[in-house]
């Protein structure tokens, strides 16, 4: 299994982890929607505050959720170094031909704060709920069986790629190969990569073939039963609430 399992934390009880699933997903979009298209900071960190205060209401572990955020927060931090020296505006400080602009940096501010919200709340919902019955959700709520299927068996057979990617760099590590740049070391990568991809394509072959063998006829059976509740509505309701609340700060 991969280092970070979105998923591990699914069965602990907290009132997100009890949210019937459809519910928890329109509503959780609806307020994502509302964050990524505001245009103020003040909106911004609203949208981020009921993030964290879903995140803590979520119960997920602390180190769990570093894990998972440092990317996103590596990924956008960036763009609050370049903007200020690329976008046209107030000058707050300037130095011979360099000068750091107001709107620049606040523009920078804007994508961070919303990248981290989104990603907040994307991380809640995966990570209170098995991927499953979130995808068995999205199925319930219109989203075509063929698709479903695919992401239920390409999230499956990442973890597989990944442990058979680790087994062979450890079998590499064993005969005394070591990473160079080098033509060699690129060229024993590539020879690598290229078995991992053919056994890949074996092993689909055999699940297809097992499938077959068991009377798949193109639809995964699934014995999860969604039952709504009326606490479940007002959750859905109050996010809906807080989501046009920040689009009229």
């Amino acid at each position: 299994m991969s280092g970070f399992d979105p998923e591990r934390y699914s069965g602990i009880d907290s009132p997100l982890h009890r949210w019937e699933t459809r519910v928890k997903l329109i509503s959780l979009f609806i307020l994502t929607i509302s964050i990524v298209i505001v245009g103020e900071i003040s909106q911004a960190l609203a949208g981020l505050i009921i993030a964290i205060l879903l995140l803590l209401i979520s119960r997920l572990p602390l180190h769990h959720i570093l894990r998972f955020m440092k990317w996103p927060f590596i990924f956008l931090l960036p763009l609050v170094i370049i903007l200020p020296f690329t976008v046209k505006g107030e000058a707050l400080f300037s130095y011979h031909s360099l000068a750091i602009s107001r709107q620049g940096l606040d523009l920078g501010l804007l994508f961070l704060i919303r990248g981290i919200a989104a990603t907040t709340l994307a991380l809640i919902i995966a990570g209170t709920a098995p991927f499953n019955v979130n995808i068995n959700g999205l199925k319930s709520l219109g989203m075509p069986a063929p698709l479903t299927q695919i992401f239920l068996f390409a999230y499956r057979y990442i973890f597989l790629f990944n442990e058979d990617l680790q087994t062979m760099r450890r079998s590499l590590a064993s005969k005394g190969f070591e990473m160079r740049s080098s033509a060699r070391s690129a060229r024993i990568m590539a020879m690598a990569v290229a078995m991992l991809l053919i056994r890949s394509y074996e092993r689909s072959e055999n699940v297809f073939n097992a499938m077959l063998s068991r009377g798949y006829q193109g639809v995964l059976p699934s014995s999860q039963k969604m039952m709504l509740e009326s606490s479940d509505l007002i959750k859905g309701f109050s996010v809906l609430a807080v989501a046009l609340f920040i689009q009229f700060i």
